[in-house]
């Protein structure tokens, strides 16, 4: 009867598998295809953990190939897997949260997932969902201090950002700030589509800013590569928020490398698996945030980069 009762209220369910002794079964949400290399860290996270895949758990993958019109039908698909939990990864979470009261859900996201309705607050989730978030608002204002270094006399900075990401506003709020602390005028150039990308382009070559500041996403991500060679084109050195970015030709970045923090999701799943409520796990943020400097993108700028700016970096793009 209480079984009964706790599954017509809608509650998070107790997984299926728990006290079988079959490998319990974890699903993986994401709105990319194969290769993907964010699934293979969390496979080596597990076994630095102890856990064998195929023998303490299995993975039952989903891939939207970047259709997120699949992404509802593939939340179902995974619910009747008779899963243990699920972890999604970027945009999918927006969809897998709709399982959070039937298992628990592991996340890594761009945005803020309180502003997304994933979380109550970060020491405290809650609501069955945990896992790393790589937004954080002084990174944000770091980004604005490390490009004026980059550029003394950048005064007019174009900001290049998704409105539909969870954060991006008090985001904006911040680095607008900053600048503003610093000297600098911004202007603010919203993205949601390629075909709003490209008329973006167009209108941030004819404001002729002296810098750029590229807000990080999973869209700004996938065109990581289009925006670098967009800002070598226009001659605007430009500031990046994850390693990726400068590693696709991008000027700077400041903040974490996305796909090694994949690896830290094997934490919250061998401690879910072994009985921890989700809602009870702290989120966390990336542990190391470093500055990435492309000096091939430097030269072809013409730019004179600060000596402690080399210093500094973290890594050296070749």
């Amino acid at each position: 009867m209480a079984a009964l009762t706790a599954l017509l209220a809608g509650g998070p369910q107790s997984s299926p598998a728990q006290g079988s002794g079959a490998p319990r079964r974890v699903g993986w949400l994401s709105y990319l295809g194969l290769p993907d290399v964010a699934l293979e860290l969390l496979r080596e996270g597990m076994r630095d953990l102890g856990q064998v895949e195929g023998k303490s758990y299995v993975i039952v993958p989903r891939y939207a190939d970047n259709d997120f019109s699949r992404l509802p039908r593939l939340v179902e698909e995974l619910l009747a897997e008779r899963l243990d939990l699920l972890v999604a990864r970027g945009p999918s979470v927006d969809h897998a949260k709709a399982a959070r009261t039937r298992l628990p859900v592991v996340f890594a996201y761009s945005g803020d997932p309180v502003d997304a309705g994933f979380a109550d607050s970060l020491p405290r989730p809650g609501r069955n969902m945990t896992g790393i978030t790589f937004m954080a608002m002084e990174l944000s204002a770091k980004r604005v201090e490390v490009l004026k270094e980059l550029v003394p006399k950048a005064a007019s900075i174009a900001l290049l950002s998704n409105p539909e990401h969870a954060g991006e506003l008090r985001e904006y709020r911040v680095t607008e700030d900053t600048a503003t602390r610093l000297g600098a005028s911004t202007s603010r150039f919203l993205v949601r589509s390629a075909s709003e990308l490209t008329s973006a382009f167009g209108a941030i070559r004819a404001s002729r800013p002296d810098a750029m500041i590229v807000f990080p996403d999973a869209f700004t991500y996938a065109r990581r590569r289009d925006i670098a060679e967009f800002a070598a084109a226009a001659r605007i050195p430009s500031m990046y928020g994850w390693t990726e970015f400068a590693e696709a030709g991008g000027l700077a970045s400041y903040g974490p490398g996305l796909n090694e923090n994949f690896r830290t999701l094997a934490v919250f799943v061998d401690k879910i698996l072994k009985g921890s409520d989700a809602g009870k796990l702290p989120i966390e943020q990336p542990r190391k945030i470093g500055l990435a400097f492309n000096p091939a993108a430097a030269q072809a700028l013409g730019l004179a980069v600060p000596p402690a700016i080399l210093l500094r970096a973290d890594r050296i793009v070749r």
